[in-house]
């Protein structure tokens, strides 16, 4: 007797252990789905490289796209390093996507992905973003420092003086502002070169640049290179007379060398297809289009009496006769005037709205879905919000029914989440149609937007303000985090993200 009830036990013992295993790899399952973080907070910002700054007491924090927190709200602000080409001419925008400048009480520093803090935030300013040599001079205390952007080599701000060294054609007559000498090369035919100490913020062609910095220290002058190693020590009386030193002379031929070995590019001419594109001009009530082949630009025949982009360079939505149909850069018309409207192309599809119903065609302007919807919404993630008889649902992109209308509003797919309505819930919803965080619709104070709609609409001032910003927001190619949940009442802002974390 007393065998078999350790057995049951025992039984009962292992059916609790596998009970309790299974129960935690279930929440463990169900918080791999999405992370909800309540509204807690004054903003969030989002990164390409996945991190998420949220700020939260007045101080600016950074998390994971998981939820995790990674530093504590601690920075006045969090700005990329960009440098601005388009202010001078051959020269293009320059993001470094790794590194990122972090303000604390009126001071700036460096951080980089790892979250490893390259700059404490104790400097001043930043003089100038040199792109060619990727350095970022700053400023402490009076002294001049540098990071290295590309190898991640901080020089702490120390020297009295700094200066570019750049290499000009030597003209006797010229009139130098700053330190200078002539150098004659005796490979390159005596030619006559100008090393010519430049101002930090003065700007020339990047290929006029040797990579070593004039400094100087406790009335001292010497060179260092690009990595804060001595170059020439610090034991000169003047600038010349560092420029002097037969390790420039070295480093003009070096650089000259280089320039001659450099393989040459191919004499064929590269077959540059010509560019297509249909624009166009409005004329009091009607409008023209402007069809552009390369440099050559034509003006449409007839006029019309609306167009609509439709997100591809070479064909264009227009209305004749209170009807719409889409022409192409000869203006043709592929689709003939006929519907009733029309949407952009969207993940290959184009809706449109015939006889009171809306289909969608494919990007050769075939119908694939037939109309048969009161309203549709773009194509997203492979799926299409449409609204039968007032309720919304979503079909696939073979125009099957893959959840029933059932919702009041529904938005589009993003992160595999999409908002929607119900007479009794707002939410957020999965592809199967479950709502995977809902509120009550009554009095409902919340509202969602997603990640990439957020970043533009809600950017601080001192973002909204800033070009960098703005440069380095449209030019990179942003993760889908998830959505913002937005708390109307107390302004203050949560997070649903697509990961796994507490």
């Amino acid at each position: 007797m007393r065998r078999i009830k350790r057995f049951v036990c025992f039984l009962l013992a292992v059916v609790w252990l596998i009970g309790t295993l299974t129960s935690a790899y279930s929440q463990q399952a169900s918080s791999q789905k999405i992370v909800y973080i309540k509204p807690q907070f004054e903003n969030v910002m989002f990164w390409e490289n996945g991190w998420i700054s949220y700020l939260q007491g007045g101080k600016w924090g950074i998390m994971n796209s998981f939820g995790q927190v990674l530093l504590k709200p601690q920075f006045d602000k969090i700005e990329p390093v960009v440098y601005d080409g388009r202010a001078i001419m051959g020269i293009e925008d320059k993001l470094y996507k790794d590194i990122f400048v972090v303000w604390q009480n009126g001071r700036a520093g460096f951080v980089d992905s790892n979250l490893k803090i390259l700059a404490k935030p104790e400097l001043d300013s930043f003089e100038v973003l040199n792109p060619w040599l990727s350095l970022y001079v700053c400023k402490k205390d009076g002294k001049y420092g540098f990071l290295n952007l590309d190898k991640k080599v901080y020089i702490t701000p120390q020297f009295d003086k700094m200066y570019f060294v750049v290499v000009l054609s030597y003209n006797p007559n010229g009139k130098y502002s700053n330190p200078h000498i002539k150098c004659t090369l005796p490979n390159e035919n005596n030619k006559e070169f100008c090393l010519y100490a430049l101002d930090l913020k003065d700007g020339t062609w990047p290929d006029s640049y040797l990579e070593y910095i004039l400094v100087s220290k406790d009335g001292k002058c010497g060179a260092v290179d690009t990595n804060g190693n001595v170059f020439v020590d610090l034991s000169f009386s003047s600038f010349e007379e560092v420029l002097a030193d037969s390790k420039f002379a070295e480093a003009l031929q070096a650089m000259l060398n280089k320039s001659v070995s450099a393989p040459s590019s191919n004499n064929q001419e590269a077959k540059i297809p010509v560019s297509e594109y249909i624009s166009y001009e409005k004329l009091g009530n009607n409008y023209k289009l402007i069809l552009t082949k390369g440099y050559k630009l034509t003006k449409s025949k007839g006029t019309y009496e609306n167009v609509k982009y439709l997100g591809v360079n070479n064909f264009i939505a227009v209305c004749k006769d209170k009807k719409w149909g889409v022409v192409d850069i000869n203006e043709r018309f592929v689709v003939k005037p006929q519907l009733d409207d029309i949407k952009e192309f969207s993940e290959g599809f184009l809706a449109f709205k015939q006889n009171g119903k809306w289909g969608f065609m494919d990007k050769n302007f075939k119908v694939v879905i037939k109309p048969q919807f009161d309203k549709v919404e773009n194509f997203s993630e492979g799926y299409a919000a449409v609204n039968r008889s007032g309720l919304w649902g979503y079909i696939n992109s073979s125009g099957k029914l893959v959840i029933k209308p059932q919702f009041s509003l529904a938005g589009t797919f993003f992160a595999k989440l999409a908002t929607a309505s119900t007479k009794d819930y707002v939410g957020l919803i999965d592809t199967k149609g479950s709502f995977v965080l809902k509120f009550s619709a009554k009095n409902s104070n919340y509202s969602f937007v997603d990640s990439e709609s957020y970043k533009f609409r809600f950017m601080p001032s001192y973002a909204r303000n800033s070009t960098d910003f703005m440069i380095y927001m449209s030019l990179l190619k942003f993760p889908k985090f998830g959505y913002v949940v937005i708390d109307k009442k107390s302004n203050k802002v949560g997070l649903v993200l697509r990961g796994q974390g507490k």
